[in-house]
């Protein structure tokens, strides 16, 4: 199985993607720092970034689904490579595809996710 840091084109057959994996994220990044650099104008529809198991700081990436492959293409090219805005550091942006792709398998993957965390406890 691919992990969700499997970067490249999607697997044969597939029809196109939406959902893009950035890493290099500041893990004192919050979600609304994220939002002010990209805000919810409609161009995405789920935006997930996994915290630390205290919950007080990022683990340093996002998983951000487009509504169109066009518009995962078009964030790509604007951030790939980039530094964020309250970023101290020089550590550029590294986006690829994710694992998981479109808008409902992410939303069941998250549902997965916090099932086996309440699970372990």
């Amino acid at each position: 199985p691919q992990s969700p840091q499997t970067p490249g084109a999607p697997r044969a057959g597939r029809k196109g993607w939406t959902t893009l994996m950035v890493r290099n994220v500041p893990h004192s990044y919050t979600q609304e720092l994220l939002l002010e650099e990209w805000p919810q104008d409609g161009t995405w529809d789920f935006l997930y970034m996994p915290l630390d198991s205290v919950g007080d700081s990022s683990l340093g990436y996002v998983f951000i689904n487009f509504v169109s492959e066009q518009l995962a293409q078009a964030f790509k090219a604007r951030w790939h490579k980039r530094t964020l805005a309250h970023c101290t550091s020089r550590m550029m942006l590294n986006i690829s595809l994710a694992a998981v792709q479109g808008l409902e398998s992410n939303i069941l993957q998250l549902r997965k996710r916090r099932v086996r965390r309440l699970r372990s406890r």
